[in-house]
């Protein structure tokens, strides 16, 4: 069974462990405490053992260390933060567990009436454990921000992929066959009966698709012309159920923020796909402001086709992805028994947000 590796981590470093501890701990005696290799390699038995230990709990505390700064500063944007903090933590760390260890040793070697091994200066133990611990942490470090640059890379990937896909998907839902089909239908029953109805129809459905396609490359758009957007598209409605729908925008003009285009005709389209529309059952459909105008909200009241409709969920799921990239609010869905909202979070600019409140 294949070991899960933590996400914290980034790698499995088992193997890196086992190899490096020990090779590290051969070393160090050497490179800082300045001892001659045959000198060494004769006290071997006695002076090795205490180099591993310090080696494999200053490496095991360093591991430890990393990965529980890591869960507790967990944002890429932290990493500076965190950085400095775990930098301090371990200033202070080192001489205090290298003054403990070696007390531990020490009466290790009592009881086992073992004979002490050379005692390093302390400066010269500062200086390994110190040298130790920052070649751990400079490993570690560079593996994992390598595999968060790489992981950040791939999330943009993803949402412009998510972008794309919202693209195509705004455009398969407005320009769709259905859709456009009624709009149709609906122009040419007004023809021959009311021509000055006819060319107002049109004029509004060519507003509305200009509207559509001129927007499908923009991530944001004003609210205001997003509610021009839904005014247009609520009168070809109209035109079409006649007294079978109201609907109500209840947002004050001097609201200004941005809105994700065409999201709110989305939702307007979903009512009425899913539930019945007629003049003895109006589809009422409210568009609000919530919580202090953090929200925009589009509630509808249900009454569900008798014939449910097939439903991928795409649409809202994409509004959620691309929501997710401009604000830390999520989407709100609300099903109730009489009742189905969705309300998208609206994004201010530092000036306007200000105006908004007052």
């Amino acid at each position: 069974m294949e070991r899960q590796i933590n996400p914290y981590l980034a790698f499995d470093d088992r193997k890196f462990i086992v190899i490096g501890a020990p090779l590290i701990a051969f070393l160090i005696p050497v490179i800082f405490f300045g001892m001659d290799l045959s000198a060494y390699l004769s006290t071997f038995p006695t002076k090795y053992p205490q180099s591993l230990a310090f080696c494999i709990t200053f490496w095991l505390l360093n591991r430890e260390t990393m990965l529980r700064f890591r869960r507790h500063y967990d944002a890429f944007a932290s990493t500076g933060r965190r950085m400095a903090v775990q930098f301090l933590f371990v200033l202070i760390m080192v001489p205090v567990v290298s003054v403990l260890l070696s007390m531990l040793l020490q009466a290790v070697f009592v009881v086992c009436r073992i004979e002490s091994p050379y005692q390093p200066k302390l400066y010269q133990a500062l200086a390994a454990t110190y040298f130790l611990t920052l070649l751990i942490w400079a490993i570690y470090e560079s593996i994992y921000f390598f595999h968060m640059y790489r992981e950040a890379i791939r999330e943009k990937d993803r949402i412009q992929m998510n972008h794309i896909q919202g693209q195509l998907d705004n455009l398969r839902n407005q320009i769709n066959p259905h859709f456009l089909f009624n709009s149709l239908n609906t122009l040419m029953s007004l023809i021959p009966t009311d021509t000055a109805s006819a060319m107002s129809y049109l004029s509004k459905l060519s507003k509305f698709y200009r509207y559509t396609v001129s927007n499908q490359e923009e991530t944001l758009v004003p609210l205001r012309e997003e509610l021009e957007n839904v005014g247009l598209y609520v009168e070809l409605l109209q035109e079409r159920f006649k007294e079978g729908i109201d609907v109500s925008v209840q947002i004050p003009s001097y609201t200004e923020a941005d809105v994700l285009p065409l999201c709110l005709q989305l939702l307007i389209e979903n009512a009425v796909k899913h539930n019945i529309v007629s003049s003895k059952r109006p589809l009422c459909v409210d568009i609000t402001l919530e919580d202090d105008g953090q929200y925009i909200q589009v509630a509808n009241n249900k009454q569900l086709k008798i014939r449910e409709v097939s439903s991928t969920g795409m649409g809202l799921r994409n509004i959620q992805e691309r929501v997710a990239f401009f604000s830390e609010l999520p989407v709100l869905i609300m099903d109730e028994q009489n009742q189905f909202s969705v309300a998208i979070p609206l994004i201010y600019k530092p000036v306007a947000h200000e105006r908004a409140h007052h």
